[in-house]
């Protein structure tokens, strides 16, 4: 086909120049201000020529080597490498993952540095919690193979010789699920070599791919020396692994993976230990129930994500989780997660919830949330949702009331639910408080007037019940008895709404007294997470440990073995932010309180 010329663009005509108007002349005073600078620098100018030209170059050197000095400071220092003075913090070293091939279902990593910060934080952290961290240590080397067929000792078969890292594969495996490669870096290789040795007795052979040898044992497990590390996996594996290390037939490592890195890079740079979940490793690894990641099925939104990360981080105050969980947009809108599609708030009510509250959960919009969590809900556990949808059709069929039209759309912008000691009155069950700020107070109150007898009759079918009038101080409240521990009781406070389960819950809000907001554990908990949230938790684990053993549960041989680490757990603290695009979790688990007892109350 013939190409066409490029067409001329038109020339536009030439439009006669506007005459402007002669602007008004300034005031004297005006222009005086306005000569200054010119005769200031008329005046600097005439006294530079009158110095020498000796003193004129110095003075210029001077100025020359403050220009590049700016421009270094400004310019050079973001780009200095990590550590280096002025620079960005160092990440974690990660040589492990340059031998992964970036099809990876998952990887994990993990700092064995003892001279690394996050490593000394955790070994400090473990001197608390001995027991604790003997278990987390045999699930972490469960993965690996003992010597000889016998159980493995970190310390005894692999410390003496390891390096710095440990990092774990989970690669494709073609109508297989999946096959593991750990990665174990190699600081004296003839001792890791020996290791391998003891990992292949018996009938095992030697193969040589690449100029790497590779021996493989009669059960199948494959070790090879590859990059510094020992790699122990399937032979499968280790191909795939000294292929990505040596870049063979275009095989790419997972460090250059740009999805990859920059979900990862999004955890914090000292953390102790990270895993990474590509798209592919979410649906095996994530979705299925029973799967190896299942549990974070709720933080990840697997119907949407398309790769996930994780990372640990060791500190004085205890242990710190971050979870990460890229979505994609138009997935998420097809399959809403559970927290993907949550409003976000700023938290303010936990300044109105007693500072002894065992626990808090507080939510944005609670209205809109609590519609989103049942649709949410609907498909991963259909039959809460049936028993929610039969008592909400039985109250609507009792009452002129909609819930969904006349009562959440006017519960404001923030609610909370705080679980408190109990009330003291004999009962031994803590109280349930809920709260929700900046209500509807006229429509509220019309609407739950609607639903009292509705409510009666749901909550007590057996009898006649009714609701009472109450007073609670200054405020007006309206409360059930429904048995010993639950005296159902709502008031407005203000343009609060309060319910709880006893009326000691009410009392506890509207009383002054120190709140949650000043309380040290949930300060430590806390501080920190970030400031817009679409969830945020707390529990108060000194407290709630100590309510366990006065139940009596502090006698189980289980409860015993961990009873005096768990003494020393004080509060966990978790954040979730949640968007189309975005999950991000963040937890928090403060360790610090004396072995053997109780967490103690909150600071007031």
């Amino acid at each position: 086909m013939p190409r066409l010329p490029r067409p001329r663009p038109p020339r536009l005509p030439r439009l006669p120049r506007p005459r402007l108007p002669t602007p008004p002349r300034l005031p004297e005073g005006v222009l005086e201000v306005a000569r200054a600078p010119v005769e200031a620098g008329r005046e600097a100018w005439e006294r530079w020529l009158d110095l020498s030209i000796y003193t004129r170059r110095r003075l210029g050197l001077v100025a020359g080597v403050l220009a590049v000095i700016g421009l270094v400071w400004f310019a050079a220092i973001p780009a200095l490498p990590c550590g280096a003075p002025g620079g960005d913090a160092c990440g974690p070293t990660d040589h492990a993952i340059d031998l992964v091939p970036d099809d990876a279902l998952a990887y994990a990593h993990l700092d064995l540095d003892r001279e690394s910060a996050p490593y000394q934080a955790a070994e400090d952290l473990a001197t608390q919690l001995p027991t604790l961290a003997q278990q987390t240590i045999a699930r972490l080397t469960s993965v690996l193979p003992g010597p000889h067929g016998g159980p493995l000792d970190f310390e005894r078969d692999v410390a003496p010789w390891s390096g710095g890292e440990a990092a774990l594969a989970i690669l494709p495996a073609g109508r297989r699920s999946a096959q593991e490669v750990e990665l174990l870096e190699a600081a004296d290789e003839r001792g890791a070599a020996e290791f391998a040795d003891s990992l292949t007795t018996g009938h095992s052979r030697t193969v040589s791919q690449d100029g790497v040898k590779v021996q493989v044992g009669p059960r199948g497990v494959a070790t090879a020396l590859v990059g510094g590390f020992l790699a122990i996996g399937t032979r499968g594996g280790i191909r795939q692994v000294i292929d990505a290390g040596n870049g063979a037939d275009g095989t790419r490592s997972l460090a250059d993976d740009p999805s990859a890195g920059s979900l990862r890079n999004t955890l914090s740079q000292d953390r102790l230990a990270d895993l990474y979940i590509a798209d592919d490793g979410i649906k095996g690894l994530v979705a299925q129930p029973g799967a190896p990641f299942a549990s974070l099925a709720a933080v990840v939104d697997p119907g949407a994500s398309s790769g996930a990360a994780a990372g640990l981080l060791a500190s004085d105050d205890g242990l710190e989780l971050e979870i990460r969980s890229t979505l994609d947009p138009a997935r998420s809108a097809k399959h809403p997660g559970l927290f993907s599609t949550l409003p976000s708030f700023s938290p303010a009510l936990a300044d109105s919830i007693p500072s002894d509250s065992l626990a808090y959960v507080g939510i944005g919009e609670p209205g809109r949330t609590i519609e989103s969590l049942v649709r949410a809900t609907s498909a991963s556990e259909p039959g809460v949702v049936a028993a929610l949808g039969k008592l909400v059709e039985g109250i609507k069929g009792l009452a002129d009331v909609d819930l969904a039209r006349d009562l959440l759309p006017s519960l404001g912008s923030e609610a909370a639910l705080a679980v408190g000691p109990a009330s003291g009155h004999g009962s031994k069950a803590p109280v349930l408080t809920f709260l929700a700020s900046d209500v509807d107070v006229a429509r509220t109150a019309k609407a739950l007037a609607a639903l009292q007898t509705p409510l009666a009759k749901a909550l007590d079918p057996s009898g006649n019940p009714a609701f009472e009038k109450r007073r609670i101080g200054d405020i007006t409240a309206y409360g059930l008895h429904v048995s010993p521990t639950i005296d159902f009781t709502y008031a407005l406070v203000g343009s609060t709404l309060v319910v709880a389960t006893d009326p000691s819950g009410i009392r506890a809000v509207t009383a002054k007294g120190p709140r949650l907001e000043g309380a040290d554990p949930f300060n430590a908990a806390t501080a920190g997470l970030p400031g817009e949230v679409s969830a945020l938790g707390y529990l108060n684990l000194g407290e709630l440990i100590s309510l366990i053993e006065q139940a009596g549960l502090a006698g189980s041989p289980a409860y015993q073995a961990f009873a005096p680490e768990l003494g020393r757990l004080e509060a966990l603290g978790v954040s979730i932010q949640g968007s189309s695009q975005q999950l991000a979790t963040d937890l928090r688990l403060i360790v610090g309180g004396e072995a053997g007892g109780s967490g103690g109350s909150p600071a007031d």
